[in-house]
């Protein structure tokens, strides 16, 4: 059986926390806000791996945590994404850093060296806060700054995602500390 699987940044309770209070700039709008326990960073992407797949993905993962240590990240501000003109949600924008630069070339390295073709567009790490229905955020715009919010980064997931009508649900499949083997 497949398993939608993607690699992610975990965030703490307190910066979910604080993220959602921006909810009350957009009471108006139709909008779905992410579930507080589904608020994450995604690193890589993999889509639909079947168990002999996964195994190699835990063993790239492995592997790459090695190679970055822990660093910190910090929240930039909250924009329409993923552009201006096909705006469908709102993101909090990260400032591009050497540890999250480090860390998803590591990922996606290992990735590589197990058959894994990662992502070929722009590396844009975010936030998913909201998806709007429509194009109700056409011609909108948005930048709530975020007073540079930090987030202290020790561990990624390999995240499983299950599609469900209420919204994807995630689990997490595996969590690695970084500069660690996993325990």
């Amino acid at each position: 059986m497949k398993k939608r699987i993607f690699i992610a940044i975990n965030l703490p309770d307190d910066v979910k926390s604080a993220l959602l209070t921006n909810r009350k700039h957009w009471r108006h709008l139709d909008v779905r806000w992410t579930n507080f326990e589904n608020m994450h960073i995604t690193v890589e992407f993999l889509g639909e791996v079947d168990k002999q797949g996964l195994d190699k993905i835990l063993k790239a993962v492995r592997d790459a945590v090695l190679e970055a240590g822990p660093f910190d990240l910090y929240l930039d501000k909250i924009v329409l994404g993923p552009n201006q003109v096909q705006a469908n949600m709102f993101w909090a924008t990260i400032n591009l850093n050497s540890g999250i630069i480090k860390l998803k070339n590591s990922v996606q390295k290992n990735l590589e060296f197990y058959g894994f073709i990662g992502e070929k567009r722009e590396f844009r790490p975010h936030i998913t806060l909201a998806r709007a229905r429509g194009n109700q955020l056409k011609g909108k715009k948005t930048n709530i700054p975020l007073g540079s919010m930090r987030v202290g980064v020790e561990s990624i997931e390999v995240m499983e995602s299950q599609l469900h009508p209420g919204g994807a649900r995630y689990r997490v499949v595996e969590s690695f500390k970084l500069g660690k083997l996993s325990e």
